[in-house]
């Protein structure tokens, strides 16, 4: 097997987060969950892609000629159950498939299509963005997009908690929502009332992420509402949200190139 030698650059919050705590017990840990991020598979191409988007590409294809709503804002049954046949998610549900404020996990990716930018709402119907439009015929853009929009680009609460759940969610399938609160205590972050972040403040985000991400890929056994295990395909994603791959620079010539190496190296972002 012949290896390469990979450069990263760091999603400038994370980048910042490893910065702020490398004199914390959880340094070494937070560097090696990066650096396991970093050998996870690329991400995926062609026919592969657009099944790993599968759930994403059908709401934006019923969505294509606007959908209507229902007067609370809700999506229509008819649409409801159509949606909830593609997504994985939905293996576990046993209950009915009716109203979408009863039908959780449909609601819930919904939402989190809109809050990526793809969907939005007017007049009672929900239609396409111009992003929506775009992605809708090109699995390549809705990937980069989708892998944009987990976090967004500011170095608030809801942010900087995303990063350290998509980190830990990729590197062990598992997300310690205490252990997560305890890091953005140390990074400074109280409560309104001055009171300790708490795990709670944590899962809230944590569910919004999975929303998302559980739908990328095909089923993995025991993945659901609770049981929440990656498909291999969301891993790529969180590893093409939090870093991007750097060029090799030659020191001999200062040329950009792919040389063998066993090693992995990490450019932090200069944002």
């Amino acid at each position: 097997m012949v290896l390469h030698h990979r450069r990263f650059r760091l999603e400038p919050r994370l980048a910042w987060i490893l910065g702020e705590l490398r004199e914390s017990p959880h340094a070494r840990e937070l560097t090696d969950r990066t650096t396991r991020l970093a050998e996870t598979q690329d991400s995926p191409t062609g026919q592969d892609l657009g099944e790993a988007l599968g759930a994403h590409r059908f709401l934006l294809d019923r969505a294509a000629d606007g959908l209507d709503l229902t007067a609370a804002g809700y999506l229509r049954p008819a649409v409801v159950r159509a949606v909830a046949d593609h997504l994985p998610l939905m293996q576990d549900w046993r209950f009915a498939v009716e109203r979408e404020s009863h039908t959780q996990p449909v609601l819930h990716f919904r939402e989190s299509v809109q809050r990526a930018g793809l969907l939005r709402k007017q007049k009672g119907k929900l239609l396409l963005t111009s992003a929506g439009k775009r992605a809708r015929s090109d699995p390549a853009f809705l990937w980069g997009h989708l892998a944009d929009r987990l976090v967004t680009s500011r170095r608030q609460f809801d942010d900087v908690a995303g990063i350290l759940v998509l980190l830990h969610l990729a590197t062990d399938g598992d997300v310690d929502t205490r252990q997560i609160a305890d890091l953005l205590q140390a990074l400074g972050w109280r409560r309104g009332d001055g009171s300790p972040v708490d795990r709670m403040d944590v899962q809230w985000i944590y569910n919004d992420l999975w929303a998302a991400l559980g739908n990328v890929g095909a089923p993995v056994s025991g993945r659901g509402l609770l049981a929440r295990h990656p498909s291999p395909e969301a891993l790529a994603l969180i590893r093409d949200a939090l870093l991007e791959e750097a060029p090799w620079e030659d020191p001999a010539d200062g040329v950009a190139q792919a040389a063998p190496s066993l090693s992995l190296r990490f450019v932090p972002n200069e944002d």
